[in-house]
């Protein structure tokens, strides 16, 4: 039956892909081979970026991770980020400028925790002739920043630092490139929100922001 409508359409000058003749309850669906799966392996991730969000520091961000998969939608993982702050023109500008009323500056020095993910899209893309697949991901989870607050008072005087230890949320999103059946590559942004006094360690708490982009490998054990 299937071949004679085919036939039929075809002879009749219409579109080869006019499934008119299907009954009207059915439901065509395409689905995509995965040649690359990530389930049931632990993934463990280098990654390294830049961090996006403090006004008056340059931020670089060493990050590894371990994921583990359940099934190809959804999977855990922990993180352990560490970053390297140092002053930015703005800072300096403002040292200048400004030298015995300097701004409240929150260095992050690292974050931990851990991440629900979520990849609802696996997809392939021709790159140069050669074919790429990847999964797109989604993630969130919850954990701990450890911050140093800059104390002095005026930029004559040597930094005098205060720990901070600052419950975070974690939302991100990422790519993961599959290069083979063992390598990865990763595309990672993710963003820790957090609350923190707007004086650096005193009065009204507000929310606040740590966002980084990192690109990485990965190593499926």
């Amino acid at each position: 039956m299937v071949a004679a409508s085919w036939a039929d359409a075809s002879e009749g000058g219409a579109d080869e892909y006019n499934f008119s003749w299907l009954d009207p309850d059915k439901k065509i669906y395409v689905l995509q081979n995965r040649k690359f799966t990530k389930a049931l392996h632990p993934l463990l991730s280098v990654m390294g970026g830049a961090g996006l969000s403090n006004p008056y520091r340059i931020s670089y961000v060493l990050d590894p991770r371990l994921s583990f998969y359940f099934n190809e939608s959804w999977g855990i993982e922990g993180f352990y980020s560490m970053s390297s702050n140092s002053e930015n023109s703005t800072y300096s500008g403002i040292k200048l400028a400004s030298p015995n009323a300097l701004p409240v500056v929150r260095e992050i020095r690292s974050q931990y925790g851990g991440l629900i993910h979520w990849a609802p899209w696996y997809a392939k893309i021709n790159v140069f002739n050669t074919i790429l697949y990847f999964d797109w991901y989604f993630t969130a989870g919850g954990g701990m920043i450890h911050a140093a607050l800059d104390k002095r008072a005026n930029s004559s005087a040597a930094p005098v630092y205060a720990d901070q230890n600052l419950a975070a949320f974690f939302l991100g999103t990422g790519h993961l490139f599959h290069l083979s059946n063992h390598f990865d590559f990763r595309l990672d942004f993710t963003s820790a929100i957090f609350k923190a006094p707007n004086n650096g360690d005193s009065g009204v708490e507000s929310y606040y922001s740590n966002q980084s982009f990192l690109a990485g490998l990965g190593l499926k054990i």
